[in-house]
């Protein structure tokens, strides 16, 4: 393995299988953020974006834009994740917005994590989904650190094409263990049919790989079993004390956090500084500079 920022060889390998059009991501996204701050120094991360949507696959590619955001509304109530109070088309690929992310990782991982979660937000809470050239321009006005017409161009090059077609292909090849998995609701994470007959891991799933052994993590779960699944096979990581995280650093690293990230990373407490950006659901904490592009998309924003 690569050693990390700190200096360190890692010792558990991470594998996600995500989509940035994956509503099941989006909500788990805060108790994924915890674990990689919280571990990143002992884990070499990667992502595979596995494409949810790929055009006509059946009723998704069907759905009125404001059933697609009723379904996202019924995802959202199991982590009270934001959800924007419209929804201005239907999507029916996710590959734009996957290339985008790919791409984005060429400009190093805060920019990618930057991205990605402005891509997501321009899903669930803009509404503007971002399907094309314009729209993931749109999304990404501003992002820290991000050359965006760099990023434009990378998006479309036959690199970034070939790197999502292997992503693709890579989350259509699950391990045995989420194929029929059975499991607690509300998404116990069994590879699925992707609307094609071919099998694919459920979006989000986390596979851990060390020198003790591998374990899956799919679909939504609590953060304990994010904790034991770590743990289990780097046993170090239980001894790192408990207020190693803190609100205001966390709103400065991701300038943007849900009530389900205060409620990880501070019990709730929204840090100093931060501005309320109401959704349809529960509002997003942001920095200034990410509610001022939030407020251009036409979100209200509070200064508290």
């Amino acid at each position: 393995m690569p050693a990390n920022g700190d200096g360190h060889e890692p010792v558990i390998e991470v594998t996600e299988y995500t989509d940035p059009g994956c509503p099941w991501s989006w909500t788990s996204e805060p108790r994924i953020r915890w674990v990689r701050r919280r571990y990143g120094h002992r884990v070499a991360w990667r992502r595979v974006f596995g494409i949810q949507l790929d055009g006509a696959e059946g009723a998704d590619s069907e759905e009125t834009p404001e059933a697609v955001r009723r379904r996202w509304l019924g995802v959202a109530a199991n982590a009270q994740a934001p959800v924007g109070a419209r929804l201005l088309r239907a999507h029916a690929s996710t590959r734009p917005a996957a290339r985008a992310a790919k791409a984005a990782e060429l400009q190093g991982a805060a920019v990618a994590d930057a991205v990605l979660r402005r891509l997501r937000e321009a899903f669930f809470v803009v509404g503007n989904p971002p399907d094309n050239r314009e729209a993931i321009g749109l999304a990404l006005e501003g992002v820290q650190g991000l050359d965006i017409a760099a990023l434009l161009d990378a998006a479309e090059s036959p690199e970034t094409f070939d790197a999502i077609e292997a992503d693709f292909e890579e989350t259509r090849a699950p391990v045995p263990f989420v194929i029929d998995l059975q499991g607690p609701g509300p998404h116990a994470g069994a590879a699925r049919d992707d609307g094609n007959g071919r099998l694919r891991y459920g979006f989000p799933t986390l596979l851990l790989r060390g020198p003790l052994g591998e374990r899956v993590v799919p679909g939504w779960r609590d953060l304990s079993e994010y904790q034991e699944a770590f743990e289990s096979l780097d046993p170090a990581l239980a001894q790192i004390p408990a207020g190693d995280l803190d609100a205001s650093a966390a709103l400065a690293l991701h300038r943007s956090l849900s009530g389900a990230d205060l409620e990880l990373i501070s019990g709730g407490l929204v840090p100093r500084g931060a501005v309320r950006v109401d959704t349809d659901t529960v509002p997003l904490w942001t920095t200034p500079e990410e509610a001022e592009h939030l407020a251009r998309a036409g979100l209200v924003a509070h200064v508290v």
